[in-house]
């Protein structure tokens, strides 16, 4: 059999688990190891040394490895998603929803493209408190 008759081999390159992927996306966003593998992995059983050590050992998988240093090439080379390509992907949306008609998914692209340039009225955002006595942070007028 000649070399023209060998079949390619397919990559050996496993399919990640949901958690894998999640804590490879987290390192790729800037997420240290530890705070990666607490997001990705239920950690309510284990100690904070038990963190970073199963964090470390998720992080050297070979799989994980190649899909965090994926994510990191593609965002050096600026092919993430980034805001202009979601205000674009909105106004295409819209653009085609009103020439079919479709209300509902016009209004819904108005409405993300509002959010995402900051249209919207302020909202109170409660970031933490006791029950009784929220922490509530709400916009200075002078930044309306």
């Amino acid at each position: 059999m000649d070399e023209k008759d060998k079949k390619p081999t397919k990559s050996k390159k496993k399919k990640l688990t949901p958690k894998q992927e999640k804590f490879a996306r987290n390192i790729a966003k800037g997420l240290s190891q530890v705070d990666s593998y607490r997001d990705a992995y239920d950690v309510t059983k284990d100690n904070k040394h038990t963190h970073r050590v199963k964090a470390y050992e998720v992080a050297k998988n070979g799989d994980v490895a190649a899909m965090i240093a994926d994510l990191k090439a593609r965002a050096e080379q600026g092919v993430v998603w980034t805001r202009e390509m979601a205000m674009t992907a909105l106004l295409d949306t819209y653009k085609l929803a009103r020439d079919q008609n479709h209300a509902q998914g016009a209004t819904g692209a108005l409405k993300e493209l509002n959010a995402m340039y900051g249209f919207n009225e302020a909202t109170k955002i409660n970031i933490g408190g006791q029950k009784d006595n929220p922490i509530i942070v709400a916009p200075d007028e002078r930044d309306l």
